[in-house]
């Protein structure tokens, strides 16, 4: 599962996938089911990033089970709080709410701050989602701190990134400007060029609000570049940022 972590981090989701895959393998090979919940979990999480959804949400919910019969707290809340990011992606906002939840109450009993933490994050992109957006600044700024205090740079870049769309969505663009600058200076070097370019774009749109269109355009640009580079389906929504008619 090493390997299949350092791809995830460096943003290299095929071959995290391509490792996931044999470790599955190697662990039904050994007759350990453990291993299996955990390569099972990290697919679930690769193809929520994939946009591969019912795939995601079937490794998910077979982890869980797996999880439970091994009686695994810790691996149960994981892949709770993935399931959790499946369902706000496919517009379950109120299960998702659920879930992350219920993840932290698992790692909260289990006095477990830094996966309490990764459920917090959890939480709190359910909660922008659902439009509860001082609740939400409040669960990504508890992960925030303990991120940064662990020294977790890319779950604490992310977590600036989400409480930059937080500031968005509630039309603090200043402030979602320097959240934005602040995760691209933390993400510097790891986390791969597929989330710079998430927070190029709202980099983008946040110094757009506040006027600034020139380096607007440049961040959309730059994230345009990467995406397309990456065969990502954001490239679509950047090109329309980056058109006459929405630039104008």
């Amino acid at each position: 599962m090493t390997l299949v972590n350092v791809h995830h981090v460096s943003g290299r989701f095929e071959r995290a996938e391509e490792e996931a895959e044999r470790a599955i393998r190697l662990a039904r090979e050994s007759d350990d089911l453990l291993p299996v919940c955990w390569a099972r979990n990290a697919r679930g999480i690769i193809a929520l990033y994939q946009n591969r959804h019912a795939d995601g949400e079937e490794h998910l919910s077979r982890a869980i089970e797996h999880f439970r019969a091994l009686g695994d707290r810790p691996g149960v809340a994981a892949a709770l709080c993935n399931l959790s990011r499946i369902h706000l992606a496919t517009g379950r906002t109120q299960s998702a709410v659920a879930l992350a939840q219920e993840g932290i109450d698992i790692y909260d009993a289990m006095g477990n701050s830094l996966r309490g933490a990764n459920a917090r994050y959890a939480l709190g992109l359910a909660l922008t989602q659902s439009g509860e957006l001082h609740s939400a600044a409040e669960r990504l700024q508890e992960a925030l701190e303990v991120f940064r205090d662990s020294r977790q740079r890319l779950w604490e870049g992310m977590s600036l990134f989400r409480l930059a769309e937080v500031d968005l969505a509630a039309r603090r663009a200043a402030r979602a400007a320097a959240n934005a600058e602040m995760a691209l200076t933390v993400l510097r070097g790891i986390g791969g060029e597929w989330r710079r370019g998430n927070v190029l774009t709202v980099l983008g749109r946040a110094l757009s609000g506040i006027g600034q269109t020139g380096r607007a355009q440049v961040c959309w640009q730059e994230a345009a570049g990467i995406y397309d580079e990456l065969g990502s389906p954001e490239a679509a929504e950047v090109r329309a940022l980056l058109s006459p008619v929405q630039a104008a």
